[in-house]
């Protein structure tokens, strides 16, 4: 399958919310995302799409302040998964951070989540902390590092 990873904008905004929520649990909504998307200029925003039929397949998000950068939220939906666009995704997001001078990324995993740990752990992430309570059910987080 042919991929498009594009600019998310705010014509995306309902897609991702709803896709945050199906598959995260939660999201930062629309007002939030509005506001990141035009406000801050440390965010970078992403959508993966079928090249085909514009079908949104996957987003992934990144706070930059070199020489750091911080992964918010990367996925691809669920009826797409285990097609390789997860390591198309995160390729394409560890070029654009390399292109941007970061040397070092963080990113945030739920506990409970081992096939996304094992996902990053392919990538080169090792666990550094763990964020007590991070998520909204009080879930506990392992903060990844990856040098790059």
């Amino acid at each position: 399958m042919d991929t498009l990873i594009r600019f998310m904008e705010e014509k995306d905004i309902p897609v991702v919310v709803y896709n945050d929520r199906r598959i995260l649990g939660q999201s930062l909504g629309d007002e939030t995302l509005k506001n990141e998307l035009n406000e801050n200029p440390f965010a970078y925003y992403f959508i993966m799409e079928n090249l085909d039929n514009s079908a949104f397949l996957g987003h992934v998000s990144v706070w930059v302040d070199s020489p750091m950068a911080q992964i918010l939220n990367i996925y691809v939906v669920p009826e797409m998964q285990t097609h390789g666009l997860g390591s198309v995704l995160m390729d394409f997001v560890l070029e654009f951070l390399k292109a941007h001078e970061v040397s070092t990324l963080t990113l945030e995993v739920r506990q409970t989540n081992l096939s996304a740990q094992s996902f990053y752990k392919k990538y080169g992430f090792v666990k550094v902390a763990i964020r007590k309570q991070y998520y909204e059910n009080g879930e506990d987080a392992d903060l990844m590092l990856k040098n790059l």
